[in-house]
């Protein structure tokens, strides 16, 4: 299998390590020697029992959703901006309390890297949903954001008859629905 080589990482992923002041704006450059603007910022504390927050360029810094269970989206104004080289958050408790430290993982969105973000309204009929990679994906994670509902992961090494429930610690499920037991395409 051919892979494609990403001759510099830091245009497409960085992390931050970063303590909060409870600031109305605080601003985070990352720390790598090139610049990029993130498209998905996943934060979560270091030294609290707070939630994974993923927030996105997409959906806009004032929505979030939570990774670590089967939550409904929901708006708190967690990140003001997305900028060239970093991001700057608002003073919520979830990503920038006084003295608590956070890790924030970043990715730009990019068919180079693999990396997209797609949003569509579900009609519960099978059907196509279009990315842009131009490759086909061999890894997808599906969140309902209206809904209580699980994260479905597909990889292409269990085939497109499972999904993984990823905030579960569950076996393998056998749900047609999940991906109509159709594997993906390039488009």
């Amino acid at each position: 299998m051919a892979y494609t080589a990403i001759n510099d990482p830091e245009l497409y992923f960085q992390a931050k390590i970063y303590t909060g002041d409870s600031g109305t704006a605080t601003a985070h450059t990352f720390d790598g020697t090139n610049d990029m603007q993130p498209d998905l910022v996943w934060i979560k504390g270091r030294n609290s029992a707070e939630n994974n927050v993923v927030i996105d360029s997409v959906r806009g810094g004032d929505i979030r959703v939570y990774t670590d269970g089967t939550h409904v989206e929901g708006t708190n104004d967690m990140i003001n901006s997305f900028d060239s080289d970093g991001f700057t958050l608002n003073n919520s408790s979830f990503v920038n309390y006084n003295t608590y430290t956070y890790v924030a993982r970043c990715w730009k969105e990019s068919a180079t890297s693999g990396f997209d973000i797609v949003t569509y309204t579900g009609n519960e009929t099978a059907r196509t949903i279009a990315h842009s990679l131009s490759a086909v994906p061999h890894c997808m994670l599906f969140k309902n954001r209206e809904g209580v509902t699980n994260w479905i992961m597909y990889h292409h090494s269990l085939g497109n008859t499972y999904g993984m429930v990823v905030n579960e610690a569950e076996d393998l499920d056998d749900q047609a629905h999940y991906f109509n037991d159709t594997t993906p395409t390039s488009s």
